[in-house]
């Protein structure tokens, strides 16, 4: 999780009763694709298998409703060498995509092209190639082909997830593709797990774990498990993040006699204070060009988000409504800030501009932590907790419906996609 104080939570106001929140939708209406593959290789499995891949990433995104095929009055062959856009309208297909897949001598390799049948148009035409012999890393860049070509913004289906598991005393990270394929922990035995954060590289991650009864920071190499210790001082220890560039790592300490922002250097291995301020400071999240820092603040007497200038200067406030927001994680594109924010008992996840503006409510729940956003911006990660046990979800940042990206029986929190 994004870790929150108990200090702060003195703040949360003690009403019991459950306060609405106005939960945002863009209006937006999916685009009706019609989606078929051909192919000439032997086995029809790799073909059914690389048709559905495609299919759910687009589906998941939100901004796609996927034809029934049944439907289709065309073939993928006759449809890529001569279309008749008039047999698609006639079934309502906003988009028309079709690939051809072959298997090469060292991968994959498909044809794809994608039509506008109201336009009567050929928006994009594409050989994608694999040296893989994994057919779904082809076919999740032909979903963000696909993607890219329709919605204007890159495609995040190659892109991967992190988040804690509970096991008694001990926790996991686990780590899955985005769309929740190849789940293995990377990670096991951990005497308590917060806040992982993925290095720009996706090489290793920072993250708070304790040793003993003392909080500590570390990197983990994803690859050969190797720890190493960046932050173990007396008192808190919390939320690291890293710098875009990769060379910082900002987080919450409270050794200096009260909980401050800091930033640690990985080249010159020190750290120097960012905030100071009596009230507490926590939870950092670095703007994509690097040069502010938002973080969670009690300096107004109850927790908000603030945003200041790495290089200096005064701190301004973002959160602008509620008595209670925290857990900042600024958005890929830089124009939006997630944050947790409660009402009387009643959690949602929110983002809002950089100047506090445009304030929108994307979902709520009983307890909610941890936003991450997807690293083209398009879609947030969050836990929630019901009875007890914690699960991550997803949720257009446009607006729309929260699907469970975890298992019901499993504990899961403290979700990290990968940049």
């Amino acid at each position: 999780m994004r870790f929150v104080l108990l200090s702060l939570l003195l703040f949360i106001p003690l009403a019991s009763h459950a306060v609405e929140f106005t939960v945002y939708q863009s209006g937006y209406q999916p685009k009706q694709l019609a989606w078929m593959v051909e192919t000439d290789a032997e086995d029809q499995n790799e073909k059914r298998q690389f048709y559905h891949i495609v299919k759910n990433d687009l589906r998941s995104s939100q901004s796609f409703a996927i034809l029934n095929p049944l439907s289709f009055i065309a073939d993928p062959i006759s449809t890529m060498s001569k279309i008749d856009y008039a047999d698609w309208r006639i079934i309502g297909a906003d988009v028309v995509a079709a690939a051809l897949l072959h298997r090469t001598k060292s991968g994959w390799q498909a044809d794809v092209q994608i039509h506008d049948p109201f336009r009567t148009k050929l928006l994009a035409s594409k050989t994608i190639t694999s040296e893989s012999d994994i057919l779904r890393t082809l076919a999740h860049e032909v979903s963000n082909f696909i993607y890219e070509t329709i919605i204007g913004v890159h495609g995040h289906f190659n892109s991967h997830i992190l988040y804690v598991t509970k096991r008694g005393q001990d926790a996991d990270l686990m780590y899955m593709d985005q769309d929740g394929a190849n789940l293995q922990a990377v990670g096991k035995n951990f005497t308590l797990l917060l806040s992982p954060d993925w290095a720009p590289d996706g090489r290793s991650v920072a993250l708070n774990t304790y040793v003993g009864n003392r909080p500590r920071l570390e990197t983990f190499d994803l690859t050969t498990g190797e720890r190493i210790a960046f932050g173990s001082f007396n008192g808190l220890n919390s939320t690291p993040e890293f710098s875009p560039d990769g060379r910082y790592i900002a987080a919450a300490l409270s050794y200096t006699g009260n909980t401050e922002i800091h930033i640690y250097d990985l080249k010159t291995r020190k750290w120097r204070q960012f905030t100071h301020h009596e009230g507490i400071d926590t939870t950092p999240t670095w703007s994509p060009d690097g040069e502010w820092i938002a973080f969670t603040s009690s300096r107004d007497g109850s927790p908000q988000i603030y945003r200041k200038r790495v290089s200096g200067g005064k701190a301004e406030r973002v959160s602008l409504e509620a008595s209670y927001n925290t857990s900042p994680s600024w958005a890929p594109h830089g124009d939006r800030i997630a944050f947790v924010t409660l009402k009387n008992w009643d959690y949602a996840i929110a983002t809002v501009h950089i100047d506090g503006s445009g304030l929108r409510y994307l979902a709520t729940g009983k307890r909610i932590e941890s936003p991450s956003w997807s690293p083209n911006g398009q879609m947030i990660l969050y836990s929630v907790e019901d009875h007890g046990v914690r699960q991550v979800y997803r949720i257009p940042s446009w607006g729309g419906k929260a699907e469970a990206v975890t298992p019901p029986n499993v504990d899961a929190s403290d979700p990290a996609w990968s940049r």
